[in-house]
């Protein structure tokens, strides 16, 4: 359970850059080498959807964010 708390308490980056590598090992097991710029590009997309989310959340409530 403690582990738990850890993980949520890592700052955004930290935890995305935990998931890539979760994410390249399972795709370079199934894959081979090529996983990795599979994992890549999810990557990419994940950090591109976070960021773009952050700002609409930003500019509907600008005293939050």
């Amino acid at each position: 359970m403690d582990q738990t708390h850890w993980f949520q308490e890592q700052p955004a980056v930290v935890r995305a850059i935990m998931g890539f590598l979760v994410v390249a090992a399972i795709l370079c097991f199934f894959l081979g080498p090529v996983g990795i710029l599979y994992a890549l590009g999810l990557e990419v997309l994940y950090l591109l959807i976070y960021l773009f989310s952050t700002a609409i959340a930003a500019l509907l409530d600008p005293d939050v964010y």
